[in-house]
């Protein structure tokens, strides 16, 4: 190698280490940011130029230095499934809890639990009508006793209306839930196949979009509190031996849930919710995209969804409405 030779080597190295230094001062200044993921720069060695085969064999190889390979994540997919598992079981577990802690907030009738029995408002007021009317019993029907009955039974009728009222206006606030959730799902949808739409226009320019990925994971990792997900990850062929990156959804609850796709590349799906009537039936439409043509290799998608495909926080206030299970029939409903 000559001079000038070495004068390259070190350029390639000073490039290189001025790179790394340049992705490492971007994870430090993005530590505290949500949903970015660790960045590393891959090098490779510059593989020297080719000897002639009857070179000498005293005229040692020696390398030209360093160049970048590109940016890659430092990201683990066993990590994500396991995290995103997780987040659905927390999101169904918070979302049932702060629903009980609603019912027990109006009907709160088991008692203390310690060692002093308390019956709670409504056995109290019963009780206290079985003694009146064994105490007028035993009074041979004295009319003082009538009158106290009378006004006991109004107070608990008071209170059973009071009750009814109270559970009615909680219907109707799990019912602007459900909506709400929905409505943050479909939001969801959306911008994740618009992210899948510019990842796949930066794949076939040669640019990795890793802060579009970040954002993209963060809202999967959102999307996965709502509703138990499986992601996968594929290669499709775009014409003149170009293949980039698809990314599909399904949900991965239920026995059939691989016919349920949320999200196939460009295309997306719309999550709705019935009435009261209708048991707050959860469904999804055909895949869509952005300029609402339907997916030509997934048809049919849009279906009601049975009790077993739903899981995480939306399933959770559905049972809180209906008040039933996961695996409730419809009749049940």
């Amino acid at each position: 190698m000559g001079t000038f030779g070495s004068f390259t080597t070190v350029r390639l190295g000073i490039y290189s280490a001025q790179k790394g230094l340049d992705v490492t001062g971007n994870n430090i200044t993005n530590i505290n940011t949500e949903g970015y993921t660790r960045q590393r720069l891959n090098q490779v060695s510059l593989i020297p130029s080719a000897v002639d085969r009857y070179s000498s064999s005293y005229n040692t190889r020696v390398g030209q230095g360093s160049i970048i390979a590109g940016v890659t994540q430092l990201r683990d997919p066993g990590l994500d499934i396991s995290y995103r598992k997780a987040a659905s079981d927390v999101g169904s577990a918070n979302a049932k809890l702060e629903g009980l802690n609603s019912l027990a907030n109006i009907l709160d009738e088991v008692g203390k639990g310690d060692l002093e029995q308390d019956d709670g408002v409504i056995l109290s007021q019963l009780n206290d009508i079985r003694d009146l009317i064994s105490q007028a019993i035993a009074s041979g029907g004295s009319s003082t006793y009538n009158d106290l009955i009378r006004s006991s039974a109004e107070s608990l009728a008071t209170l059973f209306n009071s009750y009814a009222d109270k559970l009615t206006k909680l219907q109707g606030t799990y019912e602007t839930k459900l909506n709400q959730q929905i409505d943050e799902i479909n939001d969801k949808l959306t911008q994740i196949r618009d992210l899948n739409l510019s990842i796949r226009d930066a794949d076939l320019r040669g640019d990795p979009g890793l802060e579009l990925r970040d954002q993209r994971n963060l809202l999967l990792d959102e999307l996965s509190e709502y509703m138990d997900i499986d992601v996968t990850y594929s290669m499709e062929d775009v014409g003149a031996n170009t293949q980039v990156e698809k990314l599909t959804i399904t949900l991965a609850s239920g026995v059939g849930h691989k016919d349920h796709v949320l999200v196939d590349g460009l295309y997306a799906t719309t999550v709705s919710a019935g009435d009261a009537a209708n048991g707050y039936q959860i469904s999804i439409s055909d895949l869509l995209d952005d300029k609402g043509n339907e997916d030509p290799k997934i048809q049919g998608n849009g279906t009601d969804l049975a009790e077993g495909d739903l899981y995480g926080s939306l399933q959770s206030i559905r049972e809180i409405l209906t008040g039933e299970g996961q695996y409730a029939s419809q009749a049940d409903i």
